[in-house]
């Protein structure tokens, strides 16, 4: 999460960053105003080594787990807007799953749900991924300054039922669309590629594999020790 969040701290005008990456740990993640506190068994937690992190986007839980995770940060107003931008991205994302075999579309029903609605997948909002009729990608922005930031979560196997274990809600487990269930067998590597070229498509521009600076490093470490690492800001709410 400092991560993401440096790159849109650090991001340089009119130029554009992805991040693609995976989880070492289980993780559950809130969005930034979500309500978390005293509704998690966090002994429970951490008997089976699951960590918990608060995002600096919005939305809601997510367990992090077999999946591919995506960032990115662009200038606020290069695709249009935020409302603009969320769905491009989308689109772009929903090309590379295609094009490894995914029949997935961006949604344009579906309603946008309070912060204390329950777990992220538990139902698809306008200009997200779907499978079917069930959410595959879970996406959230912020805008820091002049750029704008979206991750999300793009599912590959599992479901989210560990959330409701951890807060005694067992009765309205939620069970999102997974590349496995669509595609069979499918590797990570397949889908990074895949997101990668579907984005090139849909956003244009010019693209280059590149190393974080050294300014984008530091700044992730001082978010990380003054904010995502800090039980204050991760149970705020």
């Amino acid at each position: 999460m400092a991560l993401d969040h440096a790159l849109a701290v650090c991001s340089q005008e009119g130029q554009g960053v992805l991040r693609l990456y995976s989880w070492i740990e289980a993780t559950v993640s809130f969005g930034r105003n979500e309500p978390a506190r005293g509704l998690y068994d966090r002994t429970n937690a951490a008997d089976q080594g699951i960590e918990f992190v608060r995002r600096p986007t919005g939305g809601r839980a997510v367990l992090h787990s077999n999946e591919v995770t995506y960032a990115i940060v662009v200038p606020v107003r290069a695709l249009g807007g935020p409302r603009a931008s969320y769905v491009e991205i989308n689109r772009g994302l929903a090309e590379g799953l295609s094009s490894i075999g995914a029949a997935v579309t961006v949604t344009d029903h579906g309603k946008t749900l309070s912060p204390d609605a329950g777990a992220c997948f538990g139902a698809p909002a306008p200009g997200e991924i779907i499978a079917g009729e069930k959410k595959l990608v879970g996406s959230a922005q912020l805008r820091v300054g002049n750029a704008l930031l979206q991750h999300g979560s793009i599912i590959i196997d599992g479901d989210q039922s560990l959330l409701n274990q951890l807060t005694g809600k067992l009765h309205d487990i939620v069970r999102p669309a997974t590349l496995r269930s669509v595609l069979g067998v499918v590797h990570q590597d397949q889908v990074t590629f895949g997101v990668i070229d579907g984005l090139k498509h849909v956003l244009g521009g010019s693209w280059e594999e590149g190393e974080y600076l050294s300014g984008e490093r530091n700044e992730a470490g001082r978010l990380e020790r003054q904010r995502y690492s800090q039980a204050g800001w991760t149970w705020r709410r």
